[in-house]
């Protein structure tokens, strides 16, 4: 298609869903355009050369962004795939215990469950997302629990768990910590020296605007002489030969074969926006803006779960038939997600309050005519 030609539909749409599969940011689609360009005109060798080493850079802006080691990054397909990972890497026994909520995105729930399988204990604890479940997830805590694994944003309504309170208990307790950060990462500050954690996982693909089969993953330097052995390819090794093989040292041994050059480029110019942005600046209008959200839904009387200050980019709107609103805001053009018992919103520091006042009367009118 002839680029004078092109429109981009976004701009028509009043986008309020950053938290499912995100508009790709400009910075990343002009990246992997160059990156399509160049492997196609140019070919390999020489556009390998170029871009093969660029997983160090994705490395160092990730650490940039999470106040960690770049070695302790490596690129993912997506949020699960770090799951994954933590979950048959760590060193588990049979006997040993695993905790996680109830109310997961599956990401967070489906790797843990199928530890089951080798021995190990899996308790779920129930409850939806705030503090009474939080309270309850850290009274389960027994001398077998070596893993707890937690979303730090809940896909749900938001809720963010008191991440400084469970790492310190964590590390007391001798407790490995696994954190599904996809609905935090690029909209919260997170520093991981401050607030250490076992491993940390995020797709590309929602708030970092990176696009789909894109995420990071982050293992903790001190963890990594422990862990057991799980992708093994080319990519993971330090160096082999027919009779043995020694892992790479760093997050690095949880790659395999060919990379995702496309993934790699875009995930770079998101997190460098990012960065020069500054998540300090970035979370201050995202706070900003989750109270202007609140406040236009109660101007229109419209029901949803308040987590206070304890709440990422996500507001639960708590209406009946929650489907029915999304297909009817759809048809209107405004984007929200429909998901367990809520219609949910999400949004990001550049949302305009417009679009959020647009889908609120959207909203007040649907409610009206089903009174």
């Amino acid at each position: 298609m002839n680029d004078q030609n092109k429109t981009n539909k976004m701009k028509d749409k009043v986008f309020l869903s950053y938290t499912t599969v995100a508009p790709m940011r400009e910075a990343s689609y002009k990246a992997v355009r160059q990156f399509v360009d160049e492997f196609y005109e140019i070919g390999p060798p020489e556009v390998l050369y170029k871009y093969d080493p660029m997983s160090e850079e994705l490395a160092n802006q990730a650490a940039q962004l999470l106040n960690c080691d770049p070695e302790e990054i490596t690129y993912t397909k997506n949020t699960t795939e770090g799951i994954i990972i933590a979950s048959e890497s760590l060193p588990l026994d049979r006997g040993d215990e695993i905790l996680v909520l109830a109310n997961e995105y599956p990401a967070n729930l489906l790797p843990w469950m199928k530890k089951r399988k080798d021995g190990i204990s899996v308790t779920i604890v129930p409850g939806m997302d705030n503090d009474k479940a939080f309270a309850d997830l850290l009274s389960k805590i027994g001398p077998r629990t070596k893993v707890i694994a937690m979303s730090y944003g809940q896909c749900y309504d938001g809720y963010i768990a008191n991440l400084p309170l469970l790492s310190s208990i964590c590390r007391e307790e001798g407790i490995f910590l696994v954190i599904d950060a996809a609905q935090t990462v690029g909209i919260r500050k997170i520093d991981l020296k401050k607030t250490p954690v076992t491993s940390l996982s995020a797709g590309g693909q929602k708030y970092l605007q990176a696009g789909m089969g894109t995420g990071l993953l982050y293992v903790n330097k001190e963890v990594m002489p422990k862990l057991r052995d799980y992708k093994v390819g080319i990519r993971s090794m330090d160096h082999f030969d027919e009779n043995f093989y020694v892992l790479k040292d760093t997050a690095a041994r949880f790659q395999d074969g060919t990379q995702n050059l496309y993934g790699i480029v875009s995930m770079i110019a998101a997190l460098k926006e990012i960065n020069e942005t500054g998540i300090e600046n970035i979370e201050k209008k995202n706070l900003e803006l989750l109270a202007e959200i609140k406040s236009v839904l109660r101007k229109y009387n419209i029901p949803f779960i308040d987590n206070g200050d304890q709440q990422g980019n996500i507001v639960a709107m708590t209406v009946d038939d929650y489907q029915g609103l999304f297909e009817y805001l759809k048809d209107k053009g405004v984007y929200i997600k429909p998901i367990k018992n809520v219609a949910r919103l999400s949004f990001i520091h550049t949302t305009p309050i417009e679009d959020v006042e647009k889908m609120a009367k959207l909203t007040r009118d649907w409610l009206d005519s089903k009174a």
